[in-house]
């Protein structure tokens, strides 16, 4: 009987995707240090005042801004992390593999997701399973605060 061969994606495709997730990590990381350059640059100007009467209305606007701006920093952050992983993958030879069923992703979905660990129809299962085990946790979590509803209403008679 003959030896199965482990699925790997091409060398070439390999270099392919290794050349993109480098130019996706540079241009993360020249956006996030150009961010930081206008971040100080706001501060210093904040600081100097105006003088003006809207000193109320422009902190509830920073606040707002500061919030957007940690929240973009964090999405940023993850997706960096992704694309390191991307990039070990490619190292290793497993890029491009789905981890549960070990076929090879569709260079399509590579293209447009080049952080993806999962083919489509093991991502949509995934999700599937995700919803289903939410809804469970959720009825479980509702039962208990109904029984415990009903434990207190008899300990009150």
């Amino acid at each position: 009987m003959a030896e199965k061969k482990p699925v790997k994606m091409s060398d070439a495709d390999l270099k392919f995707f290794e050349e993109m997730l480098l130019e996706k990590r540079r241009e993360l990381v020249t956006a996030q240090s150009d961010s930081e350059k206008a971040n100080v640059f706001l501060d210093q100007k904040n600081q100097s005042g105006d003088g003006g009467d809207s000193e109320g209305a422009d902190s509830a606007t920073d606040i707002n801004s500061l919030e957007t701006n940690l929240s973009l920093a964090a999405r940023e952050g993850k997706y960096l992390v992704y694309l390191e992983e991307a990039l070990k993958r490619i190292k290793n030879g497993t890029f491009g593999v789905c981890k549960i069923c070990g076929q090879l992703i569709p260079k399509a979905r590579l293209m447009a997701v080049p952080t993806a660990t999962k083919c489509v129809n093991c991502k949509e299962e995934t999700k599937k399973k995700e919803i289903l085990d939410n809804r469970m946790e959720m009825a479980k979590m509702f039962a208990e605060a109904q029984r415990k509803e009903m434990l207190r209403k008899a300990a009150g008679r």
